[in-house]
């Protein structure tokens, strides 16, 4: 009787580590894919930045740049950059919502790929072309590999780092075209300089404070 007990046992021990096993192996396969999915696949996302590399003040902008609030706080962001020199880093991170909006983040791609993302920047902030045939024209006004441009244009190749950076954007939970002053997000539409200084130099003093 003792003897099989003890085999009854030790059948039920077997028993429960084999599920714990295969219950294991089944919630590391989950975890594997879900931290797979989170991953880049393929194409790094393009970050790209202006101003003092460890500055105090990082403003983060989220644009669509067929949005005019979008370029007016974008505009701000520039500003803000002369206003404090050595004090502001400006990221960007393309955010588009609308089809042509889209186009553009790829174009700035393009051009950043012949080292000249800030110039066609700067050119959107001046007046963002109404096509395709507009924005070809701004490339070659700054001096752009034209074929290359609209080759890259043409075939999308830039698609996937655009999309990879939105995709980045709503797992830090950007649901919206937005500005951030060192992770608080500026929410005046499109506001002033006068209320961005104002929030950044409440950061300043925060930052001396601590």
């Amino acid at each position: 009787m003792e003897t099989s007990h003890r085999m009854w046992n030790r059948k039920y021990l077997v028993s429960v580590g084999l599920i714990t096993i295969v219950l294991l192996a089944i919630a590391a396969t989950l975890w594997s894919r879900a931290e797979t999915s989170l991953k880049p696949r393929s194409a790094p996302v393009s970050e790209f930045w202006r101003g003092a590399k460890d500055a105090p003040i990082t403003i983060d902008v989220y644009p669509d740049f067929t949005c005019d609030i979008c370029v007016e706080k974008d505009q701000l962001s520039l500003q803000a950059l002369d206003i404090y020199p050595g004090k502001v880093k400006i990221v960007y991170h393309p955010y588009p919502s609308s089809e042509f909006g889209w186009k553009l983040a790829e174009a700035l791609e393009a051009a950043a790929e012949q080292g000249k993302f800030w110039e066609l920047h700067d050119l959107f902030l001046s007046g963002v072309p109404d096509d395709v045939s507009e924005l070809k024209a701004y490339a070659q006004q700054i001096g752009l590999d034209i074929n290359k441009f609209e080759k890259a244009l043409d075939t999308g190749i830039f698609r996937e780092k655009v999309e990879l950076a939105k995709q980045k954007a709503s797992s830090l939970g950007i649901t919206h075209v937005a500005l951030f002053v060192n992770g608080k997000e500026y929410q005046h539409s499109p506001g002033t300089i006068n209320d961005l200084c104002a929030i950044i130099d409440e950061e300043l003093k925060r930052l001396e404070n601590q």
